[in-house]
């Protein structure tokens, strides 16, 4: 089993990707051409049916690894055999190429037994930052590809639940933005595929959860993106499902006073002030 291999999926892609990957030398290079674009999950699936490592990482092509990263993890990883994958900070890099930060704000990262739970209310694990037991992973079933976005959210899941997560409290990784990016998301493809994932894997731990828990659980994915819905300009469905986490008891008011800040009359009032 070799040391250390590159996997290149080409998603059937139309510049010349699979020959300038070909092109490298001295590399352990494996070029894998899709003949149709399958998206993110099954062709991250295809690459971890091709390598031939016990430990696979992924790396999109408009993101890029810091120089210590895999070999900081992999001291985690060989540490604990609870532990199935390990995690990093990441930082988020603009189109203008401007390092704004963590790319999730400070968010708390739990690690260990419990991350599957943190992970159902909030994810803070990018695609890239990830380093995982290869076994571990075809145990856990892979991506799902009926998922066109959250995908990586699912597997986080799925990953956390049958073993521990591990993590590197330091940014290795820098996830470039692209203004039409998929992991932007819509909120119609948030509505459409995040959240009856998370609903599903609510249904699935339902023993392993208070009813506490999963009103928390839910009550946050619904606030967040009922506001996402306001921000997409769908106020009618960003309102429903505000109404949805303050019916769960999730911070009833941060939910009112975030839709009494964007009815008609506020709005109005505060484009009042703004022309004095």
């Amino acid at each position: 089993m070799p040391v250390s291999q590159l996997v290149v999926v080409d998603d059937a892609s139309t510049d010349s990707t699979a020959e300038i990957a070909r092109g490298y030398q001295g590399l352990n290079v494996e070029v894998v051409r899709m003949d149709k674009n399958v998206g993110a999950a099954a062709a991250r699936n295809r690459g971890v049916m091709a390598a031939n490592t016990e430990l696979v990482a992924f790396l999109d092509a408009d993101d890029e690894w810091l120089p210590t990263k895999l070999a900081k993890q992999a001291q985690v990883i060989a540490a604990n055999d609870k532990v199935s994958f390990v995690s990093c900070g990441s930082d988020l890099i603009t189109p203008e190429g401007v390092n704004t930060g963590d790319i999730y704000r400070g968010q708390v990262v739990v690690t260990g037994g419990l991350a599957w739970k943190a992970l159902l209310s909030d994810n803070y694990i990018t695609t890239p930052s990830v380093l995982v037991w290869r076994a571990q992973m075809q145990k856990a079933g892979c991506f799902n590809p009926n998922l066109k976005i959250a995908e990586d959210q699912d597997m986080w899941i799925r990953l956390a639940a049958s073993g521990e997560l591990g993590y590197v409290h330091e940014s290795l990784v820098h996830v470039h933005e692209r203004r039409k990016s998929l992991s932007a998301g819509s909120f119609s493809d948030q509505l459409a595929y995040t959240l009856p994932m998370i609903e599903g894997h609510i249904a699935r731990f339902s023993e392993q959860l208070s009813s506490q828990e999963i009103n928390s659980i839910l009550g946050r994915r619904l606030l967040r993106l009922g506001q996402l819905a306001f921000h997409r300009n769908a106020p009618k469905a960003g309102r429903a499902l505000i109404w949805r986490s303050i019916s769960l008891g999730y911070k009833p008011w941060d939910g009112i006073l975030f839709l009494a800040t964007t009815n008609s009359l506020a709005q109005c009032l505060k484009q009042a002030l703004l022309r004095r």
